[in-house]
């Protein structure tokens, strides 16, 4: 499946799990959400998925071998888009939350304002902000 957005976080000062997200994304999105798994090739992945008008499922990447240098690069290309204090907080995120399409269909577009609620509030609970693959921007959570 294709990602549709990335919120990139530090683990060391964010430790949750997927039920911790569901829950606070329960009691501040109008979604139902529920925790499941992806069977891919070896493993099950553990995945959250909201019921948007295009269902979406969140699933954590913390790969030490892969996802430091690919939020380095998303931090190198953010540079005229984010602060620069946002820029340096990404640059020391290690992890990252993936959100794409939970079933085949149409493509998830985080700037849909159902998407878009819901990947901004998983930015605030991870205090960052959001990379939209679809459109090439940026999300900043307010307040």
């Amino acid at each position: 499946m294709f990602v549709a957005a990335v919120i990139p976080y530090d683990p060391e000062e964010h430790v949750f799990t997927l039920a911790d997200l569901l829950d606070h994304l329960a009691a501040n999105v109008p979604f139902q959400c529920s925790l499941t798994e992806w069977r891919g090739f070896s493993e099950p992945i553990p995945q959250l998925r909201v019921e948007t008008a295009v269902p979406l499922t969140i699933q954590i990447e913390d790969d030490p071998d892969i996802v430091p240098d690919e939020i380095e690069d998303l931090a190198d290309r953010a540079g005229g888009a984010l602060s620069e204090d946002w820029v340096e907080a990404v640059r020391e995120c290690t992890a990252r939350l993936d959100v794409q399409e939970a079933d085949s269909g149409p493509t998830l577009d985080p700037s849909h304002p159902d998407v878009e609620s819901v990947v901004i509030e998983i930015a605030r609970f991870v205090d960052s902000v959001v990379y939209d693959n679809v459109n090439d921007e940026w999300l900043v959570p307010e307040g």
